[in-house]
């Protein structure tokens, strides 16, 4: 098997073929992002480096203050921040 084939990103099939069994590989799909706090999911999937090449400067970056939080747990940060807790 080739290096390049062996990284956790591909996702490995089986597929019948007249001589046998071979394995297929193909790269997995990019689930959704999730919240750093709580674990729920985010609006946008992740993208792929060919993917987030063709977005403009402004869909690359996120908007709010804490991107890696969903917006209930990013306000209640946001609070605690305030308070000075």
């Amino acid at each position: 098997m080739q290096r390049r084939l062996r990284s956790a990103s591909m996702k490995k099939t089986r597929v019948r073929v007249p001589s046998g069994t071979v394995m297929r590989f193909r790269r997995k799909k990019p689930n959704y992002m999730q919240c750093g706090s709580c674990g729920a999911k985010m609006v946008r999937k992740r993208l792929r480096q060919s993917g987030v090449a063709k977005l403009s400067k402004i869909g690359k970056r996120p908007e709010r203050p804490l991107p890696h939080l969903c917006p209930g747990c990013m306000r209640e940060q946001m609070k605690m921040r305030a308070r000075g807790l």
